[in-house]
């Protein structure tokens, strides 16, 4: 089944032409190496790739800064740029029209120029900010699931007048296999043609494109023999033969078989904590599995939510510790201090997956935490109270360095980076939209970084050394409440016509969708 979405513009029709001849020269074209129907490498998905490392080919805008901005209709949560070079963001409008509602989800086409709203398309209301765990495939289709459990494909084209229209073809009805009040949460695709799935009631599934009864499902903790009760708001990390899905208990690897059904090869629970902490979306970890390695899923990579973080590093085969250490180097817990002796204030957690960034010389990876801890959420978006209600904001991030056999820290920083960072390999830079350096801690400066009071002041594009941590760029975007950050998630794509030059950050904030970079070629 197909439908249509009226245009709401003109235009962007040199520009689309001109950065999909920029994308071919400046990124690896085409999909993620044997991973069928996926879209261009970096850009295609909310992770970066399906290993979740979060890293994308090429450079960013490095000092060339210059920012376009639109208003979209809604808050951005992603946004991915095809091969064809068009923008095209996951966001959960204020007010939906069709039919009249709040929040439901849409997909938003952009100008890769200008960053204007070229094609809207509203779809079926779900979980609150349902559809953040979507994809773009090698049609330049956003892959997303509605509220009912339906698979779209929502492709742009334009008509015969030159305006930009929103098509939606359903490739899956997910609706008769997931329970009532339960919601897809995670998108991603299998290297054999399937889609693997997740809800958020920790059911785990695949699904061919077009055939309902190839639809395997398996539901995680009955299987394992677990209570109910273990939810899922991370996304799904895929990798050839299976998959690892994160749960507000346990990490689960999962297998698939011959036929798609999905089994668990093993569990492993970690430290939940005592209850949420201030600055993570649910009772549990926050961190979607990364994969990394030698052969790109040799290791699964996570953090814990207990009251002092610890990263672990497991063999993904056997689900055995290779490595584990405190996530986070904290004025409360200095003892694993990198050589620069820098610390993040108080406690820290994180929402985020963590980067996987190879070294340059081949053999280890940095794995890349930022800090969430006391980061203020929408009330509607939380799971849960938190304990405590709410607490300053710190920030910062950390680089462990591992060979899948030891952990050891390489670096601290203090830059309150409020965006889900992504790491360009081309130049080894860290980028995110920052708040302003914290004041000085004491009772006036807890309370400028508390709650409501961290959404107000100057927001920054910041890029930091993944070798150094230094922070290299710091630029002013704009303003908080309007450009609050929100925890968004950004990619870094081509320029149109300078593929060879200084990239595009796009980034969504609560009220507009950022292009910051050098102007249109």
């Amino acid at each position: 089944m197909t439908r249509r979405a009226g245009a709401v513009t003109r235009g962007a029709i040199a520009s689309a032409g001109a950065l999909a001849a920029a994308i071919a020269v400046a990124a690896p074209a085409g999909a993620v190496p044997g991973t069928p129907g996926l879209g261009p490498l970096g850009t295609a998905t909310v992770h970066g790739d399906i290993y979740s490392t979060d890293t994308i080919p090429g450079v960013g805008p490095g000092t060339q800064t210059g920012v376009r901005a639109s208003i979209p209709g809604g808050t951005c949560s992603s946004v991915f740029v095809g091969s064809d070079g068009m923008p095209v963001a996951l966001c959960t409008a204020y007010v939906g029209t069709d039919p009249l509602e709040t929040t439901p989800p849409m997909v938003v086409l952009l100008d890769p120029a200008t960053a204007a709203a070229l094609a809207r398309m509203q779809l079926a209301k779900g979980a609150l900010l349902g559809g953040v765990y979507g994809y773009l495939d090698d049609q330049d289709r956003v892959v997303v699931a509605d509220g009912a459990g339906v698979l779209h494909a929502v492709g742009h084209a334009r008509d015969s007048s030159g305006a930009w229209t929103l098509t939606d073809e359903v490739i899956a009805d997910l609706g008769p296999l997931i329970r009532d009040g339960d919601y897809v949460t995670g998108l991603a695709p299998g290297v054999d043609g399937r889609i693997w799935f997740v809800t958020v009631n920790a059911v785990v599934g695949t699904v061919v494109p077009g055939d309902p009864a190839s639809a395997r499902i398996l539901d995680l903790p009955a299987d394992a023999g677990q209570p109910p009760g273990e939810r899922v708001s991370n996304g799904i990390t895929v990798r050839p033969g299976g998959a690892s899905v994160m749960t507000s208990r346990a990490l689960y690897e999962v297998d698939q078989g011959e036929d798609g059904q999905p089994h668990i090869r093993w569990r492993r629970a970690y430290d939940p904590g005592a209850a949420r902490h201030p600055g993570m979306l649910s009772h549990g970890s926050g961190s979607t599995p990364t994969y990394f390695g030698p052969n790109q899923d040799d290791y699964v990579a996570y953090l814990d939510a207990a009251d002092q973080s610890t990263l672990f590093v497991l063999d993904r085969a056997s689900g055995d510790v290779r490595c584990a250490m405190p996530a986070f180097a904290t004025t409360l817990h200095p003892e694993t201090a990198a050589p620069d002796g820098r610390l993040i204030e108080g406690p820290a957690q994180s929402e985020n997956s963590p980067i996987a960034l190879a070294s340059p010389g081949g053999g280890e990876w940095s794995l890349i935490i930022a800090n969430t801890y006391g980061f203020q959420y929408f009330p509607m978006a939380v799971d849960g109270p938190a304990m405590p209600a709410q607490a300053p904001y710190r920030g910062g991030m950390t680089s462990i360095a591992t060979d899948g056999s030891g952990c050891t820290r390489q670096w601290t920083s203090n830059t309150r980076t409020a965006t889900l960072p992504k790491a360009t390999t081309g130049d080894r830079l860290i980028h995110g939209l920052s708040y302003g350096d914290a004041p000085d801690s004491g009772v006036l400066g807890d309370v400028l970084t508390s709650g409501i009071a961290q959404k107000t002041g100057p927001v920054f594009y910041t890029a930091i050394d993944a070798d150094t941590g230094d922070e290299v760029v710091r630029s002013f975007v704009g303003t908080a409440p309007v450009d609050e950050p929100m925890e968004l998630t950004g990619t870094v794509a081509p320029n149109i016509g300078d593929g060879d030059g200084p990239g595009v950050y796009w980034q969504g904030t609560v009220g507009r969708m950022l292009r910051i970079g050098p102007p249109a070629g």
